[in-house]
């Protein structure tokens, strides 16, 4: 079994595509030593991501991601067990708000920051996963 663990924060101010270029390299390194899989959306200035490993690992990642300081008010939307990965084949794949077709943003009705009383956790994490499903990023 798996941990899948999805949450959204809000960037600080003076974090640009050149940080979470920095944050997805470190990811790597770490993911790939600790086979944690996910991904990361950067979106007008709030980070959606979604974990997936082993239950300790997850975690433990975790708790380093809501330490930084980077970022403020960690939500955590879900978090549950589950027997397959989503994201299996990915350290932590990245897509910016450029990168990603302008259809998915409508098909949810997208808000920035996808809040809560708009947006449950299974909406959330199927607009993660289609947004890089997406096998051509072309910006639109």
């Amino acid at each position: 079994m798996f941990e899948r663990l999805l949450y959204i924060s809000c960037a600080q101010p003076d974090v640009a595509a050149r940080t979470v270029y920095d944050i997805i390299r470190v990811s790597h390194n770490r993911n790939s030593e600790f086979d944690v899989t996910g991904a990361l959306l950067f979106l007008d200035g709030y980070f959606v991501q979604v974990l997936e490993g082993e239950p300790f690992r997850v975690q433990e990642r975790f708790e380093i991601i809501t330490a930084d300081p980077r970022h403020h008010d960690v939500q955590l939307r879900s978090a549950s067990r589950v027997s397959t990965r989503l994201f299996s084949d990915q350290w932590m794949a990245l897509r910016l708000r450029n990168e990603i077709d302008s259809r998915r943003f409508e098909e949810i009705n997208y808000h920035p920051g996808l809040p809560a009383e708009h947006f449950d956790a299974a909406t959330v994490l199927r607009f993660v996963q289609s947004c890089c499903a997406d096998s051509q990023q072309q910006p639109t």
